[in-house]
């Protein structure tokens, strides 16, 4: 069902379908309803304005390609969680929405503990190996498909994302966490909630079953009273890396506590 051929819709629910059609991924009623910004419609009054259930045939599909991807998601997550300095990790973009082509890679985002993270990211591409997607690949190509892409990390100290976008807040409300050594993925929505602002039902609807979680104060290392001992460690890990990608370097940002590479670039293809 084309989008011209629907219902008369308020302004900003026609956004939110155009926003997914962007990614061959049209909305179930339910889904409008949770996606949907500036309404508060109820998920009664959405199903009677609009019916999506003839779209779904690339849905199906891309949710075949993407079963294989989870299991080596979830194989690879398992691997990477016994890093002590891995507080949680995400699936992003595609995957995170089983809405994979059958030659995408798989996004990943990691939260590691306070001054750590480039020594965790060490460690990572240490226990990846071969997994990781070539930089210099494309993220959906024969030889990237069911690579590994870790292209953000988070230490626990800098969880706020600063690009505030609708694409942005999606980004955030979407990933899907497949480890969490506790409560990171709570802590991670609370510092973002600027996200409400733009997708108020998916920011409450989010944030609904982490209601009786308790976070806690310390993190990974810091739990066991040595974490500064890293710290000399991971500067090395840092400026090492950051030398070795300074003259590849184009849009990407990094800093001590935060790591985007090619941060928007995919905004074409991934809802």
């Amino acid at each position: 069902m084309a989008l011209s051929s629907l219902p008369p819709l308020k302004n900003s629910l026609r956004e939110t379908l155009d926003y997914f059609a962007r990614f061959d991924y049209p909305l179930t009623p339910d889904e409008l309803w949770f996606w949907q910004h500036d309404t508060s419609f109820s998920k009664e009054k959405i199903e009677k304005l609009f019916n999506s259930l003839g779209q779904l045939e690339i849905r199906n599909s891309r949710e075949k390609f993407s079963q294989p991807k989870w299991k080596i998601a979830y194989r690879v997550g398992e691997r990477l969680s016994r890093i002590p300095f891995i507080e949680a990790i995400f699936v992003t973009g595609a995957l995170a929405m089983s809405n994979c082509p059958e030659d995408d890679d798989i996004d990943l985002m990691i939260i590691a503990s306070p001054h750590t993270l480039w020594l965790a990211r060490f460690l990572v591409h240490l226990s990846l190996g071969s997994l990781r997607r070539r930089p210099s690949l494309p993220h959906t190509s024969p030889l990237s498909s069911n690579k590994i892409c870790d292209n953000l990390y988070l230490d626990t100290n800098n969880l706020i994302v600063h690009e505030h976008s609708i694409y942005t807040a999606h980004e955030i409300l979407q990933t899907k966490c497949i480890f969490d050594r506790g409560g990171i993925h709570r802590l991670f929505l609370e510092s973002n909630s600027w996200a409400k602002s733009y997708l108020p039902i998916a920011y409450s609807e989010s944030l609904k079953k982490f209601e009786n979680l308790k976070i806690k104060k310390l993190f990974g290392i810091w739990d066991l009273g040595f974490g500064y001992l890293f710290v000399p460690v991971n500067l090395i890990a840092f400026v090492l890396q950051y030398l070795y990608m300074r003259s590849k370097m184009t849009s990407e940002r990094v800093s001590w506590g935060y790591a985007f590479f090619h941060p928007g670039s995919d905004k074409t293809r991934r809802p």
